[in-house]
């Protein structure tokens, strides 16, 4: 019986001696069944989104926390922004909407991107064909090539580039190739 008070005081004199800790984040502290209900409801607005403007899988996030949810990013109009709204405030389980869209006429649509991409390729195998594999990043935004990375001389850096450049669809190339640095 002594040794388990002793035992107990020690443990209870170590556990003051602890430094304290921060309190538990909310996600620590939420109800299981709430953490499912909300990952359900932010599936089905997500796919509600989608249906309503195939733009938002790149623009726009959502979030959904004890039943609201929260959609941040950007639209290209006031309506897709009011369309977006509707379609999330509809779906079951929510229980209030916090609208952080910003409206951005000029902002990617996913054509534009795949577009993007596409060239991306056309350029890196392009290059690939001319100089066979070469340590180079090719980004492609709006039609504008960067490449970044290293070329062994001068001369292979200039036959990156002026390749990219002749490629069809490409309307400029941005240069931040290094010369002898691997």
């Amino acid at each position: 019986m002594k040794r388990a008070l002793a035992l107990a005081a020690a443990l209870a004199a170590a556990g003051c001696t602890q430094p304290p800790q921060s309190p538990p984040s909310s996600e620590q502290t939420r109800a299981p069944t709430t953490v499912l209900r909300d990952a359900l409801i932010l599936s089905a607005v997500k796919a509600k989104l989608i249906g309503e403007d195939p733009d938002s899988t790149t623009t726009v996030s959502v979030t959904v926390i004890d039943g609201i949810v929260t959609l941040r990013g950007s639209v290209h109009d006031d309506g897709v922004r009011r369309r977006l709204v509707a379609s999330a405030r509809a779906g079951a389980g929510v229980t209030g909407v916090v609208d952080r869209l910003r409206v951005d006429p000029h902002g990617p649509r996913v054509k534009e991107r795949i577009a993007d991409v596409a060239l991306a390729a056309r350029v890196e195998t392009a290059i690939t064909a001319q100089l066979g594999v070469q340590h180079v990043i090719v980004r492609v935004e709006h039609r504008v090539a960067t490449l970044e990375g290293s070329a062994p001389d001068a001369k292979t850096k200039r036959t990156m580039l002026a390749t990219a450049q002749a490629t069809s669809g490409i309307r400029n190339v941005v240069d931040r190739i290094r010369v002898g640095v691997p």
